[in-house]
């Protein structure tokens, strides 16, 4: 048997690399849909959202990452942000640490004398050594993200994952004397270490883009072998028996994940062990390995301990009788309602004078992505158990209400109360507007799986009218696919069920207002020949117009500047400005919580000067099911619905229309002449102009665009109040004129809003007819989409080669033949 000391690094196959970079190549525009990774940046991850998503600690109220003690008698799990440690007989759970970071995913040494563990503390993440006796903790903390200790048969050597070498590596640490070595060299992300009896190596979770596989390394023959592979599986994670090659995992069918055993010496044959809508996560050995430990969801999203026999029987609940602080603790009672003293719901945080985020106990708790801070959905009034000492209740509904922000002192055996009142700055409706998001998923594989019940509660807290969530899949699992179509109403709230057809390198498009899903769900040169290749977003056009949908193209710019500029030209989805230049109809989603609205803003001009109305549409493309994702109604549009005989969707056909603005925050109307409003037309010569801008933070920058110039620039304004512009302006023969407002600098906390630039746009007002255009603005467009549209086609050759795709390259050839003329 080989010595622990030196542990191997076992080379990949070159095959294995060449096909790795050629995939991190192709996959180079999804990491610049990424502006900020709060979190140390890996060099070959793309977009970051997911990595802090799917590869760090979830803070919940409920319990997670469950770890039986070598002795049998108690389990440490996670749970509120710490780490306690559950008496299996007495149901008793102690508290084991009460530190500012968010603790989770326990390892016991072998002897039960220590604990590691991952403590994140909101902008990175360590590894923790804790002595069970002692108390006393030592820290393993490089400048990267440090995950998922695991120790080794002796207890002598540490097991962990760190970032340190510019990819989420697997490390081999002597604890005494603290040398160590790498022992992975793979691409993207290695954690979730689990070791197999008698020293016989270990199992690890390897996963690089969508695919999710199990490495088994075995320290006796030397090899490093797949023994379980999966695709778009984030919660595969494995335990490994303490005396058997016997592996349990958790892995998904669509949107249910379930329990899996199989025999690591004959990897054949896999046994189900959970049955019907199960959502069995992170899965753990008891110490006689006659049960396994895992963590489901309850009807309110909340996780609670399960146990299941080893070779199978029927699940059954851990109950926790009591929770041991270890110190006093009060009651803080939270009431919200609005300026009329109607009970509301509302987004909440709340964070201890230490810096520990308190989790919701009434359901799912979020993190914002941008600042880092925790955040839940109260609705009307809440009862929390707390530790005594001071701390700070923050509360906001929807990006046009100021934020509430109170201190608190929780004292011993005490109440205490905090009423937040909420109103907004403008009142949407008193306007005639509705608000809509139209770009969200329901399920994303997600910690806190989720139905329309649940996008409701954030709708009310976000004070949003309409949700489109976009059910989508990659390769094997159709994420809601059942429920595309679907509408449910609550009052003045209504959620209808969309697709993202996640035409990967071609553009994203999302469809509304379709009843059945378009098919392939996903195509392109970075993915599985299933069928033929010749395929473009011309199909999923041809598909939305034949079924009555609507299409857009969504998160399309990422980086602020002119997105035709030489050097990031390329980086314009590959079929929008072709599908943009002979599509009858199309939307361009101009606000997003990852891309840019000015860059996209740029893009949108360019169409609209060759007379194309194309419809700016505004989504947050975040997820009710993830823990750490933007607020819904982060990118939403406001509009004045339309209704007549043919209208099954006012708000919908409003935005069709037009009849709009699109926003991350502040709030925009704008019309020219006698009240003529966007989606309108108006006479060429001076016009009167209106423009009243309300915004909860400042903004610097309000103009007025004519036919993608500043045709007049305004005062900034102060944040807390409404300004209204009256002046006058020239209108030329042809085109639009819009107004748009926003901050000069992307804001590292723009609360309540989540999106690092305050921004918001008026749909066009058209000059004497719709899709009129100026002609020096038209040509000078036109040449510019001749550039971008042969880049793309440059772009597509080089990425599919040889194999044949006519079909692709007629269109880049009829769009360019619609622009030369233009010229």
């Amino acid at each position: 048997m080989p010595s622990h000391n030196k542990a191997p690094v076992y080379l990949l196959p070159a095959s294995f690399l060449l096909t790795v970079l050629i995939i991190i190549q192709l996959f180079s525009n999804v990491a610049l849909a990424q502006w900020v990774n709060h979190y140390p940046k890996l060099d070959d991850f793309g977009h970051h959202t997911y990595l802090e998503q799917h590869e760090l600690p979830i803070l919940a109220y409920g319990v997670t990452d469950p770890a039986p003690s070598p002795d049998g008698k108690s389990i440490a799990i996670a749970s509120k942000g710490w780490l306690w440690l559950l008496d299996i007989e007495t149901g008793v759970a102690k508290r084991l640490t009460n530190t500012e970071g968010n603790d989770s995913r326990p390892r016991w040494s072998p002897n039960g004398k220590r604990l590691a563990f991952v403590r994140d503390y909101g902008n990175d993440t360590a590894v923790v050594i804790k002595d069970i006796n002692s108390g006393k903790e030592t820290l393993i903390n490089s400048t990267a993200i440090d995950l998922d200790p695991e120790f080794s048969d002796n207890s002598r050597f540490l097991f962990y994952t760190s970032g340190i070498s510019g990819s989420l590596e697997l490390y081999q640490r002597d604890i005494q004397s603290g040398t160590q070595q790498q022992i992975t060299s793979l691409p993207a992300v290695v954690r979730n270490t689990r070791r197999v009896a008698n020293q016989q190596g270990i199992v690890y979770l390897h996963g690089n883009g969508a695919h999710r596989v199990l490495r088994h390394r075995d320290f006796l023959t030397g090899s490093d072998e797949i023994i379980q592979a999966q695709t778009l599986a984030y919660h595969l994670s494995s335990d490994v028996h303490p005396t058997l090659p016997l592996l349990v995992y958790s892995a998904p069918i669509d949107n249910n994940y379930h329990l899996w055993t199989m025999d690591m010496s004959d990897k054949r044959v896999k046994h189900r062990l959970t049955d019907g809508e199960s959502f069995a996560l992170t899965p753990a050995f008891s110490a006689d390995g006659n049960h396994i430990y895992f963590v489901e969801l309850d009807e309110n999203r909340q996780f609670r301990l399960m146990q299941i026999p080893t070779y199978g029987g029927k699940p059954s609940p851990l109950q926790i009788k009591k929770w041991v602080y270890g110190e006093a603790t009060g009651t803080l009672d939270i009431a919200i309602s609005d300026e009329n003293k109607t009970p509301i719901a509302a987004r909440v945080s709340i964070m201890s004078a230490k810096g520990h985020s308190v989790a919701n106990p009434m359901g799912a708790t979020y993190v914002d992505p941008q600042t880092g801070r925790s955040y839940f959905y109260v609705d009307g009034s809440i009862d929390l158990t707390l530790p005594t000492g001071k701390y700070q209740v923050l509360a906001a509904r929807g990006s046009i209400t100021e934020i509430f922000s109170a201190n608190v002192e929780i004292k011993q055996s005490k109440i205490n109360h905090v009423n937040i009142s909420l109103s907004p700055l403008w009142n949407s409706a008193d306007a005639g507007y509705v608000s809509a998001d139209f770009h969200v998923h329901l399920n994303g594989d997600g910690h806190h799986r989720a139905k329309h019940d649940d996008a409701l509660l954030l709708m009310r807290g976000e004070d949003l009218n309409t949700l489109a969530p976009m059910s989508w899949n990659r390769w094997e699992r159709r994420i809601d696919s059942g429920i595309i179509g679907k509408r449910s109403i609550q009052d003045a709230y209504q959620i209808i069920q969309g697709q993202e057809v996640r035409s990967h390198f071609h553009g994203h498009i999302g469809l509304l207002n379709l009843s059945e899903p378009f098919a392939p769900w996903f195509f392109g040169p970075n993915n599985p020949l299933l069928g033929s290749p010749d395929l473009t977003n011309a199909d999923v056009f041809a598909f939305a117009n034949k079924v009555g949908a609507f299409a857009t193209y969504v998160h399309p710019v990422a980086a602020d500047g002119d997105p035709f500029a030489e050097d990031v030209i390329a980086n314009i989805p590959l079929e929008l400005l072709s599908d943009g230049v002979l599509e009858p109809k199309m939307g361009l989603e101009l606000v997003c919580a990852w891309t840019s609205p000015l860059g996209t803003s740029d893009l949108w001009y360019r169409l609209l000067n060759i007379g194309r109305p194309i419809v700016a549409m505004s989504g947050t493309d975040g997820w009710v099911d993830f823990h750490r994702t933007p607020a819904v109604g982060t990118g939403r549009a406001y509009i004045r619905p339309l209704t007549n005989e043919k209208t099954t969707d006012p708000v919908l056909a409003g935005a069709l229309a037009g009849r709009s603005f699109v926003t991350t925050g502040p709030m925009l109307t704008f019309s020219l002449g006698n009240g003529i409003k966007p989606g309108g037309i108006i006479d060429s010569g001076k016009q009167e102009y209106t423009l009243n801008i309300t915004s909860t933070v400042d903004l610097e920058i309000v103009e007025i665009m004519v036919n993608g110039q500043v045709g007049q620039t305004l005062k900034g304004i102060k944040a807390g109040k409404t300004t209204r512009f009256q002046g006058f302006i020239e209108v030329p023969e042809g085109g639009w004129v819009a107004a748009r407002a926003y901050s000069a600098n992307q804001r590292a906390d723009s609360w309540p809003t989540m999106h690092v630039r305050p921004f918001a746009h008026s749909s066009p007002i058209w000059i004497k007819q719709i899709g009129s255009t100026d002609k020096t603005a038209k040509a000078a467009a036109a040449a510019d989409l001749i550039r971008a549209i042969n880049a793309a086609q440059d772009k597509a050759k080089k990425a599919y080669g040889e194999r044949p795709m006519p079909r692709l390259y007629q269109r880049f050839k009829d769009a360019n033949k619609a622009l030369e003329a233009m010229l």
